[in-house]
């Protein structure tokens, strides 16, 4: 047999070895999407690092690009700094609030922010507030656990969540 007939055959043996896997690849069940909001790049990269395992990661560096990443995204969850140069964690929450409420939304602020966060959980904006400096496990859990609410709300029964995370 020729080189290249030897060729042709390995590459042959090959694709179909690499054809199951792309396959198992695009059955794979569905990420969730989490929206990590942040006007510091450094604290975007660091988060997105903590959840990539978990989630579909999308980032944005304020509160008006988060609003432009949510209509285009439609993340599941969100996880919004207060303090941002453009507007307000809270005031970009109640935007997603009004535009989808089952959208999961969780924010991190400082004890300075408190009578924002008391007034935000009072009107119902926020599911879960994290205060600074956040230790990253347990941020991990308070998010997971933001998202076996979202989808125990979408009616996914306890244990079969595990096949989104």
């Amino acid at each position: 047999m020729s080189s290249y007939g030897q060729y042709r055959k390995k590459r042959g043996k090959a694709a179909a070895r690499s054809r199951p896997a792309r396959a198992a690849r695009a059955a794979a069940p569905r990420k969730l999407t989490l929206l990590v909001v942040d006007d510091e790049e450094e604290i975007l990269k660091v988060l997105e690092r903590l959840f990539r395992r978990h989630f579909r990661v999308v980032t944005a560096g304020g509160g008006r690009r988060a609003l432009e990443v949510f209509r285009s995204e439609r993340p599941e969850l969100i996880l919004s700094d207060q303090r941002m140069r453009d507007m307000t964690g809270i005031e970009m929450l109640k935007a997603v609030k009004e535009a989808e409420p089952g959208t999961i939304r969780m924010l991190i602020t400082g004890y300075s922010d408190i009578e924002a966060v008391i007034q935000a959980v009072n009107e119902k904006l926020l599911d879960r507030y994290i205060t600074k400096p956040w230790e990253n496990q347990e941020l991990l859990k308070l998010v997971l656990e933001g998202a076996r609410k979202y989808l125990q709300q979408a009616g996914v029964r306890p244990g079969d969540e595990s096949i989104y995370f």
